[in-house]
């Protein structure tokens, strides 16, 4: 087992990506703190974890705001003695022109992916220093690269996370911490379904954004988590400030 006695903390840990990711790392012997507003979601999901023979925990947790991410890392140390890994996932949709957009709309969108992934990363690395090894995994986009009309607002949050991700593995570097970003294509998510609700919307979806592999579709949660697990092991120990693209072809960096 690649994490057997670490701990993984996944923000949006409910949802697909995260809750993927925490079956992934409970296989692998972490054990997990899940880190979400969704009381119920995330004990379906805790449950997933111990059938795998591993430990998690809930803490309910609004990552733009300090005091939930301070919290978070906190309990993590309390439950389980360290944090080792920081997922940082969580993120909201933000649709709109940016001429009409409101402002508090825009402010939500930047404050729960971009500030929210500093809030997060802040507060977890004073614990990743003690043991001189961390790893910080921030979700992007897709977006980030190819932008796309109508989401200007997530597109400048995840363009403002791949920034801040690169400087902050500069930063961190010298305590053996990595920080590295994963950018999915559109993927098989809560959020995408509600706005693709049936599959051939989907699919009509992975076709108009440049999908090239066969069979032609959006990418699974599983996909996007094995390549954060690939960034949390030691086989990426010489990789930081780096991107992985998971997108299908839709972008070729």
């Amino acid at each position: 087992m690649i994490h057997k006695d670490r701990v993984a903390v996944i923000t949006a840990g409910a949802g697909g990506f995260g809750s993927a990711t925490a079956l992934m790392m409970a296989r692998e012997g972490a054990r997990v703190v899940i880190a979400d507003i969704d009381r119920e979601s995330s004990e379906a999901v805790i449950k997933d974890v111990e059938r795998a023979g591993s430990q998690a925990i809930f803490v309910h947790t609004d990552v733009s705001k300090k005091s939930d991410a301070q919290n978070l890392a906190r309990a993590a140390v309390d439950k389980f003695g360290r944090l080792d890994m920081l997922i940082n996932i969580a993120g909201i949709g933000g649709g709109g022109l940016l001429e009409e957009m409101k402002e508090e709309d825009f402010d939500r969108v930047i404050a729960v992916h971009l500030k929210g992934t500093f809030l997060c990363s802040q507060a977890a690395i004073p614990e990743m220093k003690k043991n001189q090894w961390g790893r910080i995994v921030n979700i992007i986009s897709r977006a980030a690269f190819k932008p796309r009309v109508g989401v200007g607002a997530y597109t400048a949050a995840k363009g403002g996370i791949l920034a801040m991700s690169r400087v902050l593995a500069a930063e961190v570097a010298q305590y053996g911490i990595n920080v590295n970003c994963v950018a999915p294509g559109t993927a098989e998510t809560k959020m995408v379904k509600a706005g693709f609700p049936t599959p051939e919307a989907r699919a009509q979806e992975a076709t108009f954004t440049g999908v090239i592999t066969r069979p032609i579709r959006l990418a699974y949660p599983e996909e996007i988590a094995a390549a954060i697990m690939f960034l949390c092991s030691e086989a990426s120990a010489h990789i930081t400030g780096s991107t992985i693209h998971v997108n299908g072809g839709t972008f070729m960096p």
